[in-house]
């Protein structure tokens, strides 16, 4: 049994490759549609609020290739083996891994809300979008600090 369950790490190659396929289409669909705002500044201009508009949204596809990517190496790191990577890319263990992501989609949260505020004249529902917004990522900043809570605990206790 234990060399099933030793041997069985590499089940987790099949979710790599998926992620990594995942990560790869977010790639492509960014280097399109990066070409395709290139191309409407150069020839289609309207405004510098549409052109802002199309950066901001590209941004927003650029965070979630990132987290793609962050979550395809991680895996494969805490499962398969090590890779060659930066320093600040390694990641030990589920916590670092859910840090940086929970991070990441505050960003991407932010990046949502300025679109939507790019995008709307209506006050009301920009108010209550934001309001949405910063009660998500208010909750999963205090997710985040909890969790970094209880293992300051736990290494106080010597667990």
């Amino acid at each position: 049994m234990k060399t099933i369950l030793e041997n069985s790490k590499f089940l987790m190659l099949g979710l790599v490759l998926a992620s990594l396929v995942a990560t790869l289409a977010a790639f492509v669909w960014a280097v399109y549609e990066t070409a395709q705002t290139i191309i409407n500044l150069v020839t289609n201009y309207k405004s510098a609020s549409s052109t802002i508009g199309s950066f901001v949204q590209l941004m927003d596809i650029f965070l979630l290739v990132a987290v793609l990517y962050i979550l395809t190496v991680t895996i494969y790191e805490l499962f398969i083996g090590d890779l060659d990577l930066p320093k600040w890319l390694i990641i030990h263990n589920f916590d670092q891994l859910k840090t940086i992501l929970l991070n990441m989609v505050v960003l991407i949260l932010a990046v949502s809300f300025l679109k939507f505020f790019q995008e709307r004249n209506d006050p009301s529902s920009t108010l209550l979008y934001g309001l949405a917004v910063a009660v998500v990522a208010f909750a999963l900043i205090r997710y985040r600090e909890h969790g970094h809570a209880d293992h300051a605990n736990d290494d106080q206790k010597g667990h």
